[in-house]
């Protein structure tokens, strides 16, 4: 692990944008989950969770929390001429991988986190298992049941985990993309947003392209489909990028 990478990854948790957004994320879960439902063990775990996924308001405004982190520090990296000394140590292609990686992991533990505390909350105050009494019937026609079923319990928190690490970290590389190309710390934190809301729309269609879908995993059908199609676009994100780091060293 090099100097240059230990700092960055400092710099990308320990900044206030990286606590607020996690904070903001917690709140709106948690507060739905205690709101939501009697957490006396007497309703379904399941019911407890796609409650609070659904009553707090945090999948239409999903991708801004990420970008708060770490993504948009490279406008201000950029203003100052701070970039270019970087560059001067090392080639844009070594900053680029270390940067990418600093800001997903940032954007990713910041919406990961919290999920899993939601999926604890859910699971310690709920019923596990297929929903019985008054939830009998709550997962019929859906992949959760068929999750629980085969694999267990486990298996749905551990997907809604990852997939909400992944998501994180697409959106905070987006915020990263605009902040390369654009350069306009503003552009880096509402453009993702913008971004979010038009393909939530326009792929209302196609689950598995869809962002909001592929956060929740369930409307495509599939955990592991979805977290595929996460790390397709982590790496078209990723080469965007790339791309405009080389433009940006080329042009000085």
């Amino acid at each position: 692990m090099t100097g240059f990478f230990r700092e960055d990854l400092k710099r990308s948790f320990l900044n206030i944008g990286f606590f607020i957004g996690m904070a903001a994320v917690t709140v709106l879960l948690l507060t739905a989950e205690a709101a939501g439902a009697p957490l006396n063990r007497t309703r379904s775990s399941y019911y407890i969770l796609v409650n609070a996924f659904a009553a707090s308001g945090f999948g239409p405004f999903a991708a801004v929390f990420p970008v708060l982190a770490y993504g948009a520090d490279f406008c201000e990296e950029y203003e100052s001429g701070y970039y270019r000394m970087i560059f001067a140590r090392m080639s844009p292609m070594r900053f680029g991988r270390t940067r990418i990686l600093t800001v997903a992991l940032s954007g990713g533990v910041m919406l990961a986190v919290p999920v899993a505390l939601a999926c604890l909350g859910a699971y310690t105050f709920g019923v596990p298992g297929v929903p019985q009494g008054s939830d009998k019937g709550l997962l019929n026609g859906t992949v959760m049941l068929s999750y629980v079923m085969k694999y267990g319990d486990w298996y749905i928190a551990f997907g809604k985990i990852v997939l909400s690490f992944l998501f994180g970290c697409v959106w905070a590389l987006v915020g990263l993309a605009f902040a390369v190309w654009i350069g306009n710390r503003y552009v880096a934190l509402i453009a993702p947003f913008v971004l979010y809301e038009s393909m939530w729309i326009g792929l209302n269609k196609l689950p598995w392209l869809n962002p909001i879908r592929l956060l929740r995993g369930d409307d495509v059908g599939s955990y592991p489909l979805a977290a595929g199609m996460e790390c397709v676009y982590l790496i078209a994100v990723s080469a965007v990028i790339m791309a405009g780091l080389l433009r940006r060293y080329r042009n000085g």
